[in-house]
């Protein structure tokens, strides 16, 4: 019992969280006239593979200079009209300074990497102190890059890198939002309102609200040039360079980077047979533990389990059908991803993809366990009804030479301790197994969708296939494992118990299980929806742009 409340309490209903796509970070810094902005731009494994892939333009399997400069070069391009900053409410143009990049080069393989470009602007004259609004700058930011896909967005303050006699204020977003992290204040969000000042401000952040940028632009005047400043005092003061999203040098690997380098091990053919063996049991170990994380089916093997007179094959069938239905539809739609993304100009737009899939699949798999869930109660319901009338009429014409001893209990292998008339005669059912494990298993997973992403660069799908197939055959192997703890623990847990409280509460015991299995496909649902929000807006959002176009 303690098992099934862990699993129902530790499995939040969806499968996975989502991943993190693209993501970009800004650093603001206000010294000698100038704005510089330090504008991180960071890809996650899924998002990054296919890029790395196509910029491999010589099919060396690496990523030099000459490949990855023109890319990001052509990128801060297309982003830069999609970067709003006004100060007093004056559009400042964005200069370009420098690129630079970490774990971008090298060689091709599944690992999350970042760009940095420096950016600078030349800041207006600032608002008198007798302004109505207080004297300084007011900085307005609006981040409107990847709209339409999966991505994060978040600010950074430096404490300390602006002009020695600067204080600011963070306006927006509030200051609940923040995250201290030393020598930098953190944001979330797309928009950002800053206010610097000298010395005092008549300003009240607490009792006063930010004035907006069209109000501002009517007090201010108008930005001089970059150029017009004298040469000495052109080159910008950088801000401190940002700790990277993920750390490519680090030893800490996200799980799509520790299964990705699994399958580059074997599909290169360069490892020695025991590193091709080690590599595989790896797999199973990470299947193991992934199955171990949320969703994977714990809580809907639980829930099913326990209102059955289910055995050990019965948990080791359902273990083996959920597996079967994780592992096809991996790859199946893996698949799919990659026409979608050899499909789309934007090779960082996979991680979107997989998350319309995965968000897609999730709603599709909570609807199947609703479904199956009240089919599955109503039919227990009627079996109950139909064991009362049986027993009734049996009581009614019974004969005294029907009180023998002559009836047996025969005891096998496979004999159950389950009351005979737990969910009626022969209640679990091979196509209920089927369908339980297909409806809760169909759900992908972004480690998965690495391993098919990695093993169709290297034209090793096959590979590929077996790598998931050991994968998968760990998470089948904790799935059976908690089923069976729940089969044995069930019936030795029932042996306990007397035979009054068998037939006053146990009876109702397979129709309460239906009915949690249901609501586990509700809470599928509406954790599909809650999670996959933006997901779900951007699939919209493209469904109109093709409607409209």
């Amino acid at each position: 019992m303690a098992l099934v409340i862990c699993c129902c309490a530790t499995s939040t209903g969806f499968a996975h969280e989502l991943a993190a796509g693209v993501g970009t970070q800004t650093t603001f810094t206000v010294r000698d006239g100038q704005v510089t902005i330090l504008f991180n731009l960071g890809w996650s494994v899924p998002a990054g593979f296919p890029v790395l892939a196509d910029l491999d333009a010589d099919g060396d399997e690496r990523v030099e200079e000459d490949e990855w400069r023109p890319y990001l070069k052509a990128k801060i391009h297309e982003l830069l009209p999609l970067l709003d900053l006004r100060v007093n409410g004056q559009p400042i143009t964005l200069e370009l300074l420098l690129i630079e990049q970490a774990g971008l080069q090298g060689s091709v393989r599944a690992r999350p990497f970042d760009a940095y470009f420096t950016l600078s602007g030349r800041l207006p004259e600032m608002l008198p102190p007798e302004s109505p609004i207080g004297g300084g700058w007011w900085l307005h930011w609006r981040d409107g890059t990847f709209l339409d896909q999966t991505s994060s967005q978040f600010s950074w303050i430096p404490v300390e890198d602006h002009d020695p006699d600067l204080s600011f204020f963070i306006l927006d977003p509030r200051p609940e939002t923040f995250e201290d992290q030393g020598a930098f204040i953190r944001t979330p969000g797309r928009t950002s309102i800053l206010y610097f000042f000298q010395g005092s401000t008549s300003f009240d952040p607490f009792n006063d609200s930010a004035p907006s940028a069209e109000q501002l632009s009517a007090l201010s005047g108008p930005v001089p040039p970059l150029n017009s400043q004298p040469p000495a005092a052109q080159e910008p003061v950088r801000p401190r360079p940002l700790p990277t999203s993920v750390d490519p040098g680090t030893d800490e690997k996200g799980e799509e980077e520790q299964i990705g380098g699994i399958v580059e091990t074997i599909v290169l053919g360069e490892a020695a047979p025991w590193e091709v063996l080690m590599a595989l049991l790896l797999a199973v170990i990470y299947g193991a533990g992934h199955a171990l994380g949320p969703g994977h089916g714990k809580t809907m093997v639980a829930a099913y389990l326990v209102g059955t007179r289910g055995r050990i094959r019965d948990a080791v069938t359902l273990g083996m059908v959920v597996t079967f239905a994780h592992t096809a539809s991996i790859f199946l739609l893996g698949l799919l991803l990659l026409s979608l993304i050899e499909a789309s100009t934007d090779k960082s737009s996979s991680a979107t993809y997989q998350n319309w899939l995965t968000t897609i699949f999730s709603f599709g798999s909570g609807a199947l366990l609703t479904m199956f869930g009240v089919f599955l109660a109503r039919r227990r319901w009627r079996a109950i009804g139909a064991q009362k009338r049986a027993d009734g009429h049996s009581h009614d014409d019974s004969h005294p030479h029907d009180h023998s001893h002559r009836h047996s209990h025969p005891h096998s292998h496979d004999h159950s301790h389950v009351p005979a008339d737990w969910g009626g005669k022969d209640e679990v059912r091979f196509r209920d197994l089927v369908a339980l494990g297909l409806s809760g298993g169909i759900v992908p997973c972004p480690a998965g969708f690495t391993i098919v992403l990695v093993a169709a660069h290297f034209q090793a799908l096959l590979l590929g296939l077996v790598v998931l197939s050991f994968f998968s055959f760990g998470l089948g192997l904790m799935l059976i494992g908690i089923g069976c703890v729940l089969v044995v623990g069930k019936e030795r847990w029932l042996d306990r118990v007397g035979v009054s409280l068998r037939s006053r509460f146990l009876r109702l015991a397979p129709v309460v299980s239906a009915i949690l299995v249901s609501l586990i496909g509700v809470w599928f649902c509406i954790d599909s929806i809650a999670r996959g929000q933006q997901p779900i807006a951007q699939m919209l959002r493209a469904l109109a742009r093709q409607l409209e176009g």
